[in-house]
């Protein structure tokens, strides 16, 4: 069985909202105490999105449909007919448009408002709240909460009032994935196996740093073995986040690994992970010549705190770092930001 994570649910709204490109969910609640964020409280938020949009009046859009009909309307669909038209049947299948709230922005809100009702992590009250919203959607389905369904949702002018709805629904959505694979959850803490954890971490600090700084270029790259030969079977060199200074001259390439464990063993002898070390080490090695380059291992912290820092020469160096999952997210926030500190300690 995987190791699991205990992660306060504040925290892990955060990693998620900045997972989903959404971090002004974030920083709208800088003013509330971070120990009141439970999931209670984002569920709470997702109602009072819900009503800001009853008030405002729910979308709707044409929809198609078809049916059964022994009156010709809409587009008659004569490969569908063709069965009733032999048995000399009074019947046709038209296809037609009615103007209907049944879109994809309220099904997701009726799903989500169905999954609170369920959940017995939410209170009483937060449950009841949540069943009259749903009366106020009858004609509207509520399908099954998918990563694709919202992938579909694009906003525009006359729908944008349901985006904040949307994205709480989402990490609701997630979270109660997450909460699905394990029984330890509560209102407060989730624990998560290593890579669920991990998955999340990478996406999170990938949008964390492209929206959170502009001194550096955000990206994933794929990079390409420096080797003669057949390179079929050679695996994948993709980097977690690669960090390229405005300048042209410095690269920071991070890696996230999550283990509950920090060190490995060998002969009683207790290392960091060897081939974490050697995965970065490649990609440093097939990074320009001419780069001032900084390559950081960030792993939780279970116990032991770790900040250290390997030179290899006057332009490259290696840092491992431990992040402690627990601490509030002002912490976690101040210091992954200052892991981009100036180049001025490598050429020491």
């Amino acid at each position: 069985m995987e190791p699991l994570f205990k992660v306060p649910i504040r925290n892990l709204f955060c990693l998620l909202s900045y997972m989903n490109e959404m971090p002004e969910l974030v920083k709208s609640f800088n003013d509330i105490d971070e120990d009141l964020i439970t999931y209670d409280f984002i569920v709470k938020q997702f109602l009072n999105e819900v009503e800001s949009i009853r008030r405002r009046g729910f979308v709707k859009d044409y929809v198609n449909f078809t049916e059964e009909t022994s009156h010709l309307g809409g587009r008659l669909m004569m490969t569908d007919s063709m069965s009733y038209i032999v048995a000399r049947q009074p019947i046709v299948i038209c296809e037609k448009d009615q103007y209907s709230a049944n879109i994809m922005l309220n099904q997701v809100m009726k799903s989500t408002l169905t999954t609170i009702c369920f959940n017995r992590f939410v209170k009483e009250e937060t449950r009841k709240l949540s069943y009259s919203y749903l009366e106020l959607l009858p004609e509207v389905d509520s399908p099954p909460l998918t990563k694709e369904a919202f992938l579909k949702i694009y906003f525009g002018r006359h729908n944008l009032h349901y985006k904040r709805m949307v994205h709480i629904a989402r990490i609701l959505h997630e979270l109660t994935i997450l909460s699905h694979k394990h029984g330890n959850w509560s209102l407060f803490s989730a624990e998560i196996d290593e890579s669920s954890l991990n998955q999340i971490f990478e996406k999170f600090l990938f949008h964390f740093y492209r929206m959170e700084q502009r001194d550096y270029r955000v990206s994933s790259e794929i990079m390409q073995w420096q080797l003669e030969g057949n390179q079929t079977h050679l695996p994948t060199m993709k980097t977690d986040v690669s960090l390229t200074h405005k300048d042209g001259n410095q690269k920071i390439i991070m890696d996230a690994k999550f283990y509950k464990n920090l060190f490995q063993e060998n002969f009683g002898k207790a290392s960091f992970h060897s081939h974490n070390l050697y995965q970065l080490f490649t990609y440093l090695m097939h990074q320009p010549k001419e780069l001032n380059l900084r390559g950081i291992l960030i792993y939780p912290f279970n116990g032991v705190e770790v900040d250290e820092t390997f030179h290899w020469d006057n332009r490259m160096m290696v840092e491992i770092w431990t992040l402690n999952l627990d601490d509030s997210w002002h912490d976690i926030r101040r210091k992954l930001l200052s892991l981009l500190s100036p180049f001025e300690n490598i050429n020491k």
